[in-house]
């Protein structure tokens, strides 16, 4: 309907107002406060969430889905609609030109207060670009529908297929690089008693310290192993406090030869003072280990990789940066692909497990790359105060189970 018949009908409203007499007038009103409150009724029952905002980007109308939504206590009517949703350029709105005004807008957003929720969001202007010059003209509906339960049962089916399909080549790997490890550490074990019975002493001294070096790197190895298959293993996170800059060092600690060898110049800028963190160490130290060693894999000749971390109201996000090939529109679309890999060596997994790992925590992980540019992975972690603990299907039936059963105590 547009702004001409909007006029054309309330024109007639009015025009039958200013005709009835007051008993009639009263009669005429009192209907439609009764048709205002059955449609307030619909409105306040529809489970989507409907905020309406005007030219001054304030909120006129908001129906109570949306406020349970977004956990508002206070009074909404009249506010700028960016204190209780921040996840939109809500300035850049009102610069839309003309001929793009009526296009509609869709994105799906996550929230963690009250609850943590994904949202489907939909912008909808108004049919006309109102007259920006006047304030409080209506600007555009936002709808906003829940979408949790939809995204883990689909979050579910594919972690569901990746493990499937990872599965049997983690059995394999256990198989194949256990048995060697076994081999080389009894061998070393081994040399290292031959060598004591050398009456050289010089010769001695340096052997034995071939085989100290020797052995830790094969102790590595089996850590890294060890840590691959805990990662691959749909198995349950096992949180707790950490220390971010002992993690990431730990990671850089187990490519210090590759880093060394290749001349890559690693630079690390971690703010003072970083928010306490609640995660798997082992899972995270092996998440970075992953970004590192695909960052070194991508810079062949030598490059620069530039670590850093900063901290928002949500998430503490690390990010590396580094400037090698790069990636193009299509590989970054398959990065998460079981055994897809831009690499002459590479297994394809690498990243797979740390879009798991990071998943696993409640956290969300961005790519951006373009070729020749480099690559840039930011690993965001919710800040222990905010971390979401994610059930499986068992655990969430027994917090219902207990819950019921608590319900029937107490009454």
């Amino acid at each position: 309907m547009n702004s001409k018949k909007n006029g054309n009908f309330y024109d007639k409203i009015l025009d039958r107002m200013d005709r009835l007499d007051p008993e009639n007038l009263q009669t005429y009103l009192v209907r439609l406060m009764r048709e205002k409150g059955f449609l307030e009724g619909i409105f306040n029952t529809i489970h989507e969430g409907i905020i309406v905002i005007d030219n001054s980007l304030q909120i006129r109308i908001i129906n109570s889905a949306a406020i349970g939504m977004f956990g508002i206590t206070d009074q909404p009517i009249g506010e700028y609609i960016g204190k209780y949703f921040k996840q939109f350029g809500w300035k850049e709105l009102l610069q839309v030109s003309p001929e793009e005004w009526g296009r509609f807008s869709r994105k799906e957003l996550e929230i963690f207060y009250p609850e943590h929720r994904h949202l489907s969001f939909y912008l909808m202007p108004v049919p006309e670009r109102p007259d920006m010059n006047k304030s409080g003209l209506p600007l555009a509906t936002l709808i906003f529908h829940d979408i949790t339960e939809s995204r883990a049962a689909a979050e579910e089916d594919v972690e569901t297929q990746k493990v499937k399909a990872i599965t049997q080549l983690a059995a394999g790997v256990a198989h194949e690089l256990g048995n060697p490890l076994n081999s080389l550490s009894i061998h070393l074990q081994i040399l290292k008693r031959q060598l004591t019975k050398l009456e050289n002493q010089a010769t001695l001294t340096s052997a034995l310290k071939s085989v100290d070096i020797a052995q830790q790197e094969l102790g590595r190895l089996d850590t890294i192993v060890k840590n691959f298959l805990n990662a691959v293993r749909p198995g349950k996170i096992h949180p707790q406090q950490i220390d971010l800059r002992k993690l990431l060092s730990d990671a850089i600690g187990f490519m210090r030869p590759e880093i060394e060898n290749k001349g890559i110049d690693v630079t690390v800028h971690l703010p003072d003072n970083i928010p306490a963190l609640s995660g798997d160490g082992g899972q995270l130290t092996q998440a970075f280990y992953n970004i590192i060693k695909n960052a070194l894999q991508a810079m062949p000749d030598g490059g620069k990789l530039g670590i850093g971390c900063t901290v928002d109201d949500i998430y503490v996000h690390v990010s590396f940066q580094d400037s090698g090939i790069g990636m193009t529109d299509t590989q970054i679309s398959r990065v998460f692909e079981p055994y897809f890999t831009t690499k002459d060596s590479g297994t394809g997994l690498g990243l797979l497990i740390v879009d798991r790992i990071v998943r696993a925590h409640g956290g969300e992980l961005e790519i951006e790359s373009g070729p020749d540019h480099g690559t840039v992975f930011t690993l965001s972690l919710p800040r222990q105060a905010r971390r979401i603990r994610r059930l499986t299907a068992a655990e969430h039936k027994e917090q219902i189970e207990n819950d019921e059963k608590s319900k029937n105590i107490n009454h």
